[in-house]
């Protein structure tokens, strides 16, 4: 009995050894054994053939715990794949991770003195594993991408109709049948795997036996601890960061209130009356008439760019590829050619209402009332506030069209000094959802097609939003913009773990109304300056306090106000994402910590 003791430990310690080389030549290739990382490696070992001194089968026992390891360090063969590889050290800490849980929920389902409760633990670590790799797999197979802390995000930041819309739009029918069966295969394989359990079960009946389990089953969560910076780890840390700034937003709200009143202090527009912010949606100028697109989408644009009223921008971008972001800094002091904090940045609907503007949210985008973000929290300082869609949370859907905004504009009653800020639903996924049957132009059900017809109807929606506003008395101005754009011709959608440059060409212009140009023809003539230079939608902040005549001294910033001669378009670099990606980069992956699929 002891020689087969000996044996049997030699045997566990030749396969640890052997498979910890293995795995080490496999990450390090030829680097000398003296520079390898071998904490958590060698311990995910050590695990494994302590676990192995308390299976019947051995063979068997490895063999499950690499069928269970392969899928749990999936992101590490799918960054190679994709081209966005682990670091090495994340790459070690992830296979070993992998390792230690397989080993450790083995040994503890075998432990378990009851069938059920062995059911039960199958059950969850089956489903657990099963969830977080089609989860991976799944996102790979539609962006092309690892998952990354984006992408959880947009779990938080959206809602069942919209990622139905994305899931239509950007996974096709062949992914779907891959993980039907996937899944099926997975069921059946692991179902019919039983280990030999002869040995665990009879070493319970003596001292030395349930000593050693317990010592594999301490050893195994002491791993799992000691393993740092894991993919997982890292995901879930930069997931909750993200969140955890995005609700700190709102609750800097009073701080940011107080400062900003004594900023004001005795500061007012010098140019009252009403003054309209438009916000499109996953708009691609390259698919506009107006600048220069070969089919006939924005008819009126065409005519209106030209029109004296009209500041028609044609090098705009957007700051980021998704909503929330944008507007994070689009509607905030900050900006990406600052260092603030956005949790302190003041907001256009603090500062139009320390100013003594009546504020006024229109919106056809669905309200995260669940999480709170700072675009709704945002809207939520508006003196009034319109929804067309009347449910909160994450199982809102909108069946509206943005041409019942217009309806809502014309029942308006502004006062003389008056901010109106209207989100349209534009021409995000799933485009056909965009229009009404009745508004197709183009004939076809390619994503063009449909995303052309969103674009010509969008066309209308605002050239009724601008006729609604320039009816009302002390009307003054409109200002449109989108927060980002679709790469249609592509079908990516907007996900900047996808990125390309398409994804940021926006359309940009302002109207003013003959008062206005009179009153104002210092700004109206810099405006047209500047017509033809780069801009980024993060500045439409600091765009909407020049146009609406509002000055805070500690804030202004005329290198980035286009109605300042000072306004720079050269020296600083335009970006994206935040800064991190030059907006004339080849189209390349762009891996953010922020937001997807919004």
């Amino acid at each position: 009995m002891k020689r087969d003791g000996a044996k049997r430990m030699l045997t566990c310690m030749a396969w640890a050894l052997g498979g910890y080389i293995l795995l080490q030549v496999m990450i390090y290739g030829a680097l000398p054994f003296w520079q390898w990382k071998s904490g958590e490696l060698g311990l995910a070992m050590l695990t494994v053939s302590a676990c192995c001194l308390l299976i019947e089968d051995i063979k068997k026992f490895l063999a499950q715990i690499v069928a269970f390891a392969m899928l749990w360090m999936s992101p590490v063969f799918i960054g190679m794949v994709a081209g966005q590889p682990l670091s090495v050290i994340m790459q070690y800490r992830t296979i070993a991770f992998a390792f230690i849980l397989s080993s450790l929920f083995i040994i503890i389902r075998d432990f378990l003195p009851y069938r059920n409760l062995r059911k039960i633990c199958s059950f969850l670590f089956y489903g657990a594993t099963f969830l977080v790799t089609t989860v991976i797999l799944g996102y790979y197979a539609s962006s092309g991408s690892l998952l990354n802390a984006s992408a959880v995000m947009a779990v938080f930041q959206t809602n069942p109709a919209e990622a139905k819309s994305y899931l239509d739009d950007f996974v096709p029918w062949q992914v779907w049948t891959a993980v039907l069966i996937l899944l099926l295969a997975y069921v059946i394989v692991l179902n019919k795997w039983k280990l030999s359990v002869a040995r665990i079960h009879g070493m319970m009946h003596h001292r030395a036996g349930k000593a050693l389990l317990l010592f594999c089953i301490l050893l195994a969560i002491f791993s799992l601890y000691r393993t740092r910076d894991t993919f997982y780890k890292h995901l879930t840390s930069e997931t909750r960061q993200g969140l955890k700034a995005y609700t700190d937003f709102s609750l800097y709200r009073e701080a940011r209130a107080a400062d900003l009143t004594r900023k004001l202090d005795g500061v007012t527009s010098t140019r009252p009356g009403v003054y309209v912010l438009v916000i499109g949606e996953s708009q691609n100028k390259m698919h506009m008439s107006a600048y220069g697109y070969d089919r006939e989408t924005t008819p009126w644009l065409d005519a209106m760019k030209d029109d004296g009223h009209t500041v028609f921008f044609r090098d705009a971008r957007s700051c980021h590829t998704h909503t929330v972001p944008v507007l994070s800094y689009a509607l905030t002091a900050k900006n990406q050619y600052d260092s603030r904090e956005l949790t302190k940045a003041v907001t256009l609907i603090e500062t139009a209402k320390a100013a003594g503007y009546e504020t006024i949210w229109l919106s056809n985008q669905v309200r995260y009332g669940a999480w709170d973000t700072p675009t709704s929290a945002i809207a939520s300082e508006a003196d009034k506030q319109e929804w067309l869609n009347t449910h909160v949370g994450e199982t809102t859907e909108t069946t509206a069209y943005d041409g019942a905004l217009v309806d809502r504009l014309a029942n308006i009653k502004p006062e003389r000094k008056t901010l109106i800020v209207i989100h349209l639903m534009g021409n995000h996924g799933s485009y056909r959802d965009r229009y009404p049957k009745d508004a197709t132009v183009f004939d076809g059900d390619s994503p063009v097609d449909l995303y052309d017809n969103s674009i010509r109807y969008n066309d209308s929606v605002v050239q009724h939003i601008y006729e609604t506003a320039k009816a009302m008395p002390d009307f003054q101005g409109l200002v449109y913009c989108a927060d980002h754009a679709d790469d249609v011709d592509r079908n990516l959608g907007h996900d900047a773990s996808h990125f390309t440059q398409d994804m940021t060409r926006i359309p940009f212009y302002m109207m003013f109304s003959d008062a206005y140009i009179h009153e104002n023809p210092d700004v109206v003539r810099e405006l047209k300056e500047h017509a033809a230079t780069r801009v980024t939608n993060d500045l439409i902040f600091n765009e909407m306090l020049a146009v609406m005549g509002i000055v805070i001294p500690q804030e202004y910033e005329k290198q980035n106000d286009l109605t300042s001669p000072a306004y720079d378009s050269d020296s600083r670099g335009f970006g994206h994402c935040t800064g991190r990606r030059s907006l004339t980069d080849r189209a390349v992956g762009c891996i953010l910590g922020l937001l997807v699929i919004r």
